[in-house]
């Protein structure tokens, strides 16, 4: 799953100040000048993080990957691990996770049958997991052949794909991402949140 990845927005500094104490954010730390930082609370990082998966029109193919795997109310969930000032915004390091909405085999199922090209599905003796599985372990076993990194690669995927999802129950969280980063920015409406480029971000339960 992609993320839009930009580079940090900078605030003019008086205007960033105003900004930020116009905003009602718990948790406050006296700085060096003597005036208060008022740092959000993980719940109003965690709408702005949402607002921007769900708004930003680059990650489309994202919303429509959350959907196959959490199913149609499947949501992103954050966990906050740190939260740095800076000159006005905040700079968040974070990870995400789904909240599944559906069954794991069923997320599986939606998911290889976008992975199984129609003519191919079509020939199928079943439309079951099982069948699925097998078709496009074929597919890793004759990839390889050709491309042994790219046929190791997509049996990776899948081994990765079956341990997270195939014992989950609707309500369970799946890990997605760690490692991410995010610019959060005071705006009139909350906060508003931009991605940033993370290098050591990891990927979970995620096709590879």
């Amino acid at each position: 799953m992609q993320f839009r990845r930009t580079r940090p927005r900078r605030l003019p500094v008086a205007l960033a100040a105003a900004l930020a104490g116009a905003v009602l954010l718990q948790g406050c730390e006296r700085n060096a000048a003597g005036g208060d930082i008022r740092y959000p609370d993980d719940a109003a990082i965690a709408q702005a993080l949402r607002q921007n998966f769900g708004e930003d029109p680059d990650n489309a193919k994202a919303r429509e990957l959350i959907q196959t795997l959490g199913g149609a109310e499947g949501q992103l969930d954050y966990k906050v691990r740190r939260v740095i000032w800076r000159q006005g915004s905040f700079e968040v390091h974070y990870d995400a996770s789904l909240r599944m909405a559906q069954g794991g085999e069923q997320s599986l199922q939606r998911l290889y049958a976008t992975m199984i090209p129609k003519e191919e599905a079509a020939r199928l003796p079943d439309q079951s997991l099982k069948a699925q599985q097998d078709w496009l372990n074929a597919q890793a076993d004759a990839l390889a052949r050709s491309d042994a990194a790219q046929g190791q690669a997509l049996k990776a995927s899948l081994e990765n794909l079956g341990r997270c999802y195939r014992q989950a129950k609707a309500g369970d969280t799946v890990p997605l991402m760690e490692g991410l980063h995010a610019l959060l920015s005071p705006a009139r409406e909350g906060l508003y949140a931009e991605r940033l480029q993370a290098p050591g971000v990891q990927l979970k339960c995620l096709p590879l």
